[in-house]
């Protein structure tokens, strides 16, 4: 069974692989095919198919090309497109502006499988559940779809069902994803060096989460709460006995997106002070709770009288009491001008595997920022500032986690979101205070207090547990068990080469005795060693004297082809 099982998964991944290959060379980007060794997941015969490029997608970019590949081939690859589109560090501007535009939208489900997902879940038809539905949905997306209902006490929710078989489609990709991902990193240093199968895992753990309906209940309960003593926010309540991993069930927020811009200004709402609100809240989400919905596309925000509702929180973030620190650190470095704080903020908040040289970061640092600290606040753009800062820390080898690239994606998002309002937005003026209020806080004498009482704690626990420790070692010393390891930087390098001097000299050797003997024989005065059985003369000492001769040349090129003379 699990042969017949492993062929089906093979012949399903195949298929899946076709799709991708045939949609890539469709929107002009068959060069990937090879670059990327998708072929060989393909039968050979397959291979050789004449398949061409669509006339259109040659008049398009190539990261037009990509972006459209990326919503034809469904909900993961726009899942992975907009998770690129917050790692600045990753990819160049162009790539980066064009998979910002990704839409994630799809053909709605038919109702009649809305149902039947509604019944599995729930264990009761449509009709027991709700006192009306609205069988057209008014949003469908790659992963769910929405629809109006109505509970029978009279209130109005949304009811988000998920798409049938969508979760067995994205861990089929997820998986393909992932053995793609290690098969590159074996098989280039560049790739290894970027953390290619970190990055691909991190994206799978989202959209895992992104599947499962009652984290994202969770998620909006939670933001809720934090943004309860604000009445200038609003954020849908969860009805949870209708909430499932696959259905969700929320209070309807009736209002008008931020992507209206004629409604809300035919509605007479003052603009510029929607959008100041709008990025007040979300500086207060990061800076404040270190919790904050993670996607401020205009679509999920509404302008609700004189209140502001936040919608879909699938996608997430939260940042360590640590790394909030750090954050406020960066941006007061950021705008106070100071280099050689934020080179070492950087170093703080990723990790490296080795030690990187302060002064070229500094360097690039600085470079970097002239360009912006010489702007104007109105042209100054925070959200890039930030993700070029995390950019040069890749470059050299720093490692950001990735919730602090998801951050650099939310702010660049926030911030466009805000100037679709108020083109004059400044930014650094609204995250100024914020910044200020985290470092004030760490010097505050009740989180003074705290830290020193956890450092009291740990001090404490490592003194109760030193004894145990240091009889342990001592018992590895009495027993002779104790051993140290070292580990001689770039060791593998230097045995690779004696390896290959030694083969050199013992081919050198060979080379010599080969000469040696074929000459002895010659001086011997024999011209030919004949074979006992057929009686045919075979001149040895002539055959291995030019053998020798030619293997010593081959030997001499390669010294010199790799400069080693």
């Amino acid at each position: 069974m699990s042969f017949l099982f492993s062929w089906r998964r093979r012949i399903a991944d195949i298929a899946r692989v076709r799709r991708v290959v045939e949609v890539l060379i469709r929107n002009g980007l068959g060069f990937l095919v090879q670059q990327l060794a998708l072929d060989r997941f393909l039968p050979r015969f397959w291979r050789t198919r004449g398949l061409r490029a669509e006339q259109a997608a040659s008049r398009r970019t190539v990261p037009e090309r990509l972006r459209r590949t990326l919503e034809e081939l469904g909900a993961t690859w726009v899942k992975l497109g907009q998770f690129l589109s917050g790692r600045a560090d990753l990819l160049p501007p162009a790539y980066i502006e064009e998979l910002s535009k990704l839409l994630d939208a799809a053909p709605p489900v038919p109702i009649d499988q809305v149902r039947d997902v509604i019944i599995r879940e729930m264990g009761a038809p449509v009709e027991e559940l709700y006192a009306s539905f609205d069988e057209v949905p008014i949003a469908s997306a790659s992963i769910g779809q929405v629809h109006r209902a109505t509970l029978p006490n009279g209130q109005e929710v949304v009811v988000k069902v998920q798409r049938p078989g969508i979760e067995a489609e994205v861990e089929a990709d997820l998986n393909l994803l992932l053995a793609q991902a290690r098969f590159l990193e074996r098989r280039t240093e560049v790739m290894r060096e970027q953390n290619l199968v970190a990055i691909v895992e991190q994206l799978a753990r989202s959209l895992r989460e992104e599947l499962d309906y009652h984290r994202e209940g969770r998620n909006a309960e939670r933001l809720r709460a934090n943004l309860a003593s604000d009445p200038r926010f609003a954020v849908p309540g969860v009805c949870w006995d209708l909430t499932t991993r696959r259905v969700i069930t929320m209070e309807f927020l009736d209002g008008i997106q931020f992507n209206e811009v004629e409604r809300l200004r035919a509605a007479g709402y003052d603009l510029p002070s929607v959008a100041r609100v709008a990025v007040e809240g979300y500086l207060a989400q990061i800076f404040d709770a270190g919790f904050y919905q993670a996607d401020p596309h205009p679509a999920n925000l509404l302008v609700m009288g004189e209140r502001i509702g936040i919608l879909d929180f699938g996608n997430v973030g939260q940042l360590t009491g640590n790394q909030k620190q750090l954050l406020g650190d960066l941006f007061l470095q950021i705008l106070d001008e100071d280099v050689e704080g934020l080179a070492r903020t950087i170093l703080r908040m990723g990790t490296s595997r080795t030690r990187p040289s302060m002064d070229a970061l500094e360097r690039d640092l600085q470079r970097l920022t002239v360009r912006y600290w010489g702007a104007s606040l109105e042209e100054l753009s925070v959200g890039e500032m930030v993700a070029d800062i995390f950019k040069t820390a890749r470059q050299h080898k720093i490692f950001l986690p990735a919730d602090l690239a998801q951050l650099a994606r939310t702010i660049l998002t926030m911030e466009g979101t805000g100037r679709m309002l108020d083109p004059d937005l400044v930014l650094v003026d609204a995250v100024r205070p914020f910044a200020l209020r985290l470092v004030r806080s760490r010097l505050s004498p009740i989180v003074a207090g705290r830290r020193a009482v956890r450092a009291a704690r740990l001090a404490a626990d490592l003194f109760q547990d030193l004894p145990r420790r240091v009889d342990g070692l001592w018992d590895q010393l009495e027993a002779g068990d104790l051993s140290f390891g070292i580990d001689v930087r770039h060791l593998n390098m230097v045995v690779t080469k004696i390896n290959s001097m030694v083969n050199r000299l013992v081919y050198a050797i060979i080379v010599a005795a080969l000469i040696v003997g074929s000459s002895l024989i010659l001086l011997g005065g024999r011209d030919a060693w004949v074979l006992p059985i057929l009686g045919i003369g075979v001149p040895v000492a002539q055959i291995a004297f030019l053998g020798a001769v030619l293997a010593g040349v081959w030997l001499i090129v390669s010294l010199v082809r790799s400069r080693t003379l």
